[in-house]
This record gives C-alpha cells, sequence and structure tokens, in this order.
C-alpha cells in the first residue's frame, strides 16, 4: 500500500476530516475494518495500517539500550496512538490531543508518504514546498539514479 498525492483540507468544529478518496478507497480495500493508527511521528499526525504499528513495536524492540533521543521518540509515538475508524466517506476523527501536538487547526495539508500518510498544517506545508534540498550525494551514496 502506497499513499501518494495531497490534498488541502479544512477540519470541522470537532477535528473531523475527509480523507483524499484515493487513500480512503486503498484503507477501506487493504485493512481490516476499515481501521488506522494515528499517532504523532517527526511532529505530525501520522495515519498506519494497525498492522504497520505491530511491526513498529517489534522494531522498536530490538533495541535494547535506547538513548534518550530515542526514548523520546517511542514516547511520543505511543503516547500519539489512537485507533481511528474510516468512514464510508473517507471521514476521520482526529482526537483532541493529536490536533494539539500536530498543530492541526482548521486548514491541513493531508499527504502521502509511501507506506503512510501524513496530516501536516497548511503553513507547515506551504513552507516545506519553500525549502531547497540538495540530496544528489545521498542518491549518489546509495546508487540510486532517478528515473527523471
Amino acid at each position: 500500500m502506497k499513499f501518494r498525492g495531497h490534498a488541502h483540507r479544512s477540519l470541522d468544529d470537532k477535528g473531523r476530516l475527509i480523507l483524499p478518496p484515493d487513500f480512503r478507497d486503498l484503507i477501506r480495500a487493504e485493512v481490516s475494518d476499515a481501521v488506522i493508527v494515528l499517532t504523532i511521528y517527526d511532529k505530525h499526525v501520522i495515519g498506519i495500517t494497525p498492522e504497520q504499528w505491530t511491526r513498529l513495536e517489534g522494531e522498536l524492540e530490538k533495541v535494547k539500550s535506547p538513548s534518550r533521543g530515542l526514548q523520546n521518540t517511542i514516547r511520543i509515538l505511543y503516547s500519539g496512538y489512537t485507533e481511528i475508524l474510516v468512514g464510508k466517506q473517507g471521514r476521520i476523527a482526529i482526537p483532541a490531543h493529536l490536533r494539539k501536538s500536530g498543530k492541526l487547526e482548521k486548514d491541513v495539508v493531508v499527504m502521502g508518504a509511501g507506506r503512510r500518510f501524513e496530516i501536516w498544517p497548511s503553513d507547515s506545508f506551504e513552507r516545506l514546498l519553500e525549502e531547497d534540498y540538495d540530496v544528489s550525494g545521498e542518491l549518489a551514496e546509495n546508487n540510486v539514479t532517478l528515473p527523471f
């Protein structure tokens, strides 16, 4: 399952948003009971499948003596954990604690990030697009050639 694309959305007064149709259809077709996990990662609300969450827990348990930074990342991931039902129209309710932690107010962007989707404040997404990144060295180190 790969989430691609993005959509500008508005949260309603109860913190609900409607996922892009492609995201909704992907989740409803591939995820049992159309339930996703929302949590905080890298300062943003992310959506993953319950199966991905289970794998994440297993991977994190491999670290026997996590650094302070990793401990804090684990705390943030676990404290944000919420299972959410994706409605037939693609509506999800983002709990207040995630809206606050993710700095989500009215205008948001739902974006595909491969195996997860992310929900960002619109202004943060616009700043992301304005950034300049030179990743050519990292791509070369990993023997990656972009086909365009």
